[in-house]
């Protein structure tokens, strides 16, 4: 990294690319995997609503309209959601879910597997691998009958409980609703749930990061860090905050990250395949706040730093402009 370039200069975290199942809301098992930035534009697409884009297999007659039944994001650029989509594609063939595991009917070319259990089970064993489980990423669901495949577990492939399971299947039309024309483009294609998902993704993000401001201005634009006490050059480095609104506490990335990695008790993934190898992760998952003591997930502490930092940028630019 050259001298007076930041971390979150060359480091640019997509808002929310995801990884998307459809179904066919005619042929109940036909389904679609994607993936996107905008997934309430992508299912426009899909659906026939917006001209450009969409794919030529879900533009096939007699299969519309799609509904968005499951969201994969989280992931720390687009190159991982690719990856992962990739690999759910391809799940009888994929290198990140060994021979063994990989659940099909034995065929070549099946996919990503030929019933919804199957096709389930591989986005859970996508989760467990080392390829993916420390990304921090996380599930929407939309559909209550994908939900109770997804909890029945049919092949009992657990998943780390830092998973979060975000479970959007009461976003439904109310009779507001009805009206609004954003909100039935075509009839049953859960438009309304994808908006609002994406809208609170977004608003939960620009809430955070709006919070973290306020403390560094608090501290007028000067931070310390919470374990080694040494002041953090902004313009170098990248702060790292405490995601509680009520906690200020602020750290340099380094330390933090070595923190969390001590921490054994919340990194069940280090205990028994690190005693059968000699290398040790140097991503956290999740760890405590020293100050607070309450645990902070790792993929939204640095994808909130990243957004203060650029906002910061943005904000000083401004003021030498004017």
């Amino acid at each position: 990294m050259s001298q007076g370039k930041c971390i979150s200069d060359e480091i640019k975290m997509p808002q929310l690319y995801g990884v998307y199942l459809l179904r066919s809301l005619r042929k109940k098992n036909s389904f679609y995997i994607g993936s996107t930035p905008d997934p309430y534009r992508r299912l426009r697409q899909h659906n026939g609503e917006l001209t450009r884009g969409g794919a030529y297999r879900t533009k096939r007659n007699g299969f519309r309209p799609w509904k968005m039944v499951l969201f994969v994001y989280g992931f720390p650029s687009n190159v991982s959601a690719l990856q992962f989509e990739h690999a759910w594609q391809h799940a009888y063939q994929t290198r990140h879910i060994p021979v063994c595991k990989r659940r099909h009917n034995g065929k070549r070319h099946t996919g990503s597997g030929t019933s919804v259990d199957e096709k389930l089970a591989n986005c859970r064993l996508l989760l467990c691998s080392d390829s993916f489980k420390r990304l921090g990423i996380q599930i929407a669901v939309f559909d209550k009958e994908i939900y109770q495949v997804w909890i029945k577990n049919k092949f009992h492939i657990l998943i780390p409980d830092y998973v979060h399971m975000n479970i959007r299947i009461e976003d439904l039309h109310t009779e507001e609703d009805k009206d609004d024309n954003d909100a039935c483009f075509i009839k049953g294609g859960n438009y309304l749930q994808i908006k609002q998902f994406k809208e609170s993704v977004y608003a939960s993000e620009e809430e955070l990061k709006s919070d973290s401001i306020a403390k560094t201005k608090m501290s007028n634009m000067t931070n310390s860090c919470s374990i080694c006490a040494k002041e953090i050059d902004q313009k170098l480095d990248l702060v790292v905050y405490c995601i509680y609104k009520d906690c200020l506490a602020t750290y340099d990335l380094k330390c933090w990250a070595q923190s969390m990695l001590n921490e054994k008790q919340l990194n069940e993934e280090n205990n028994e395949k690190q005693k059968q190898s000699s290398i040790k992760p140097i991503i956290p998952i999740r760890g405590h706040c020293l100050k607070c003591k309450r645990v902070n997930f790792w993929n939204t502490v640095i994808r909130n730093a990243l957004h203060v930092k650029d906002e910061l940028q943005s904000t000083q630019s401004s003021q030498l402009d004017e």
